[in-house]
């Protein structure tokens, strides 16, 4: 399974706001769905996890914008995992329109593993870490595969 997991997403009239383009809420739900179906495809069951009281909770997010996505862009949010340490892991994000090959925003966030009974940040699970894939910066979309290493 490569490191990296792309979403793709078409921008709908409803994800626009009063200044024409989308509003910067919406890069953030984008990235939360990118995490949610990269984490499915390692085979995180979250419901599961919720079930036993366990989870990941967000302890920051960081986002900068540096293009405007507008009505009808298609994109693609492409996420991987920069970081892992005993209690939390880095979540690394490009969304991009590969259309024009622009980068509208580079977005990070750190995940801790949380005890949802009692709200505490506790270690995570070796069974947990062991489907967690850590990698380096991947390839823009419109790049050819050669260069990811690179």
């Amino acid at each position: 399974m490569q490191s990296y997991f792309d979403v793709t997403h078409t921008v709908i009239p409803d994800e626009i706001d009063s200044q024409h383009h989308v509003h910067n809420l919406r890069y953030l739900q984008w990235t939360l769905w990118a995490a949610s179906k990269h984490s499915a495809a390692t085979g995180w069951d979250a419901t599961a996890a919720a079930e036993q009281g366990l989870g990941w909770v967000v302890r920051k997010h960081d986002i900068t914008f540096r293009a405007a996505a507008l009505a009808n862009d298609q994109l693609v949010i492409r996420t991987w995992v920069d970081d892992l340490d005993r209690f939390a892991s880095r979540r690394k994000y490009l969304i991009c329109r590969p259309a024009d090959r622009t980068v509208l925003a580079r977005a990070e966030t750190r995940w801790v593993y949380v005890d949802l009974r009692v709200h505490k940040v506790v270690e995570i699970p070796s069974s947990v870490r062991d489907k967690i894939q850590v990698s380096a910066t991947p390839p823009l979309p419109w790049e050819p595969a050669a260069l990811k290493g690179k």
